[in-house]
C-alpha cells in the first residue's frame, strides 16, 4: 500500500511558517539523511557541479531560471554588505556532501552537489556569477528542499522571507520609500537592502529598459547629491542600475531593512 501523500501548503501558507515565531515544515531527507530534489519546472536533469564551491573571494549570486528574485535579492543584498555571513552558511564534509545552516533550523541540512540542467548540460537556476553554481547553487537547493521539497515553490515569494531565511532575523518592511540621504546611512550602518517593484512598474523606463514587474532588487548605494539611488538586479548582478530619485519612489513599492550585519 502506497503512503499516504503529503498534504500540500499554499503559498500564501507556506511563506506564513517561514517567519521565525512560525513553523516551517520539516525537511524531509532521504535515507542516507541528504536532501534530493527533482530538476523543478525549467530543467530536463541533475549534474554534478565539480566547480569551487566557496573559494576566498565570493562572487555575485545571480539569479537563474527561476523565478526566485524574493531569495536572490536578498543574498545579494547580503552579499554585498557582510559576505562572511553567507559564507558561514556552508560546509563542505569529506565525502562532497554540503551542509547548509540555516539559522530558522536546529540542525544542517545535507545536499549534494547534483543540480538542474538543461538538455545541453547547463546549470539552469542560481549561480556565481560568470561561475559554476558553486555555494549559491546548493544554498538554494536547501532552501528549496527546507521550505517545499522542490524548486517549483521558489517561483513566488517575499524579499523579507528571503532575509529571513538567510539571517534568521527579522526585518523591517517600509511602504514608505527612502531617500538617498536614509539610504546611505543605513549602508553606512551595515544593513542590507532590497527594493521591490509593482504591476505597474513596467511604465517606468530606465537604463536597462523598463523596470521588471513584481520583482526585487538589491539597493547597493546612492548619490546623496544628485539624490539617485544604486540598485543590482540578481538577474545581471554585475551591472549596477541608477535611477533619479523620481523613478525610483514610481517604480517601487516597497524596501526591506535588516539590522546591522557587521
Amino acid at each position: 500500500m502506497s503512503s499516504p501523500r503529503p498534504r500540500v501548503r499554499t503559498w500564501r501558507r507556506t511563506l506564513r511558517a517561514l517567519a521565525l515565531e512560525g513553523r516551517a515544515r520539516a525537511a524531509r531527507p532521504g535515507a542516507d539523511g541528504v536532501l534530493h530534489l527533482s530538476p523543478g519546472p525549467h530543467a530536463t536533469a541533475l549534474a554534478l557541479d565539480r566547480g569551487p564551491l566557496s573559494p576566498p573571494a565570493l562572487l555575485r549570486p545571480r539569479q537563474g531560471r527561476l523565478g526566485d528574485c524574493w531569495l536572490m535579492a536578498p543574498m545579494l543584498a547580503v552579499h554585498e554588505t557582510a559576505p562572511e555571513r553567507l559564507r558561514a552558511l556552508i560546509g563542505e564534509e569529506a565525502d562532497g556532501i554540503v551542509t547548509v545552516r540555516l539559522a530558522v533550523l536546529a540542525e544542517p541540512l545535507r545536499v549534494d552537489r547534483r543540480l538542474p540542467v538543461d538538455a545541453r548540460g547547463v546549470f539552469q537556476y542560481g549561480r556565481r556569477d560568470g561561475a559554476n553554481p558553486g555555494w549559491v547553487g546548493v544554498l538554494e537547493k536547501a532552501i528549496a528542499g527546507h521550505i517545499a521539497g522542490d524548486y517549483a515553490f521558489l517561483q513566488r515569494g517575499l524579499a523579507r522571507y528571503g532575509f529571513a531565511l538567510l539571517l534568521g532575523e527579522r526585518v523591517s518592511t517600509r511602504l514608505r520609500l527612502p531617500d538617498a540621504a536614509r539610504i546611505l546611512a543605513w549602508l553606512a550602518e551595515g544593513r542590507a537592502l532590497c527594493a521591490s517593484t509593482h504591476p505597474l512598474s513596467p511604465r517606468v523606463p530606465s537604463a536597462a529598459g523598463p523596470l521588471p514587474p513584481n520583482h526585487v532588487f538589491a539597493v547597493v548605494g546612492a548619490d546623496a547629491t544628485s539624490g539617485h539611488v544604486h540598485l543590482r538586479n540578481p538577474v545581471r548582478p554585475a551591472e549596477l542600475l541608477v535611477l533619479d530619485a523620481r523613478s525610483f519612489q514610481r517604480g517601487f513599492l516597497s524596501v526591506d531593512v535588516t539590522a546591522p550585519l557587521r
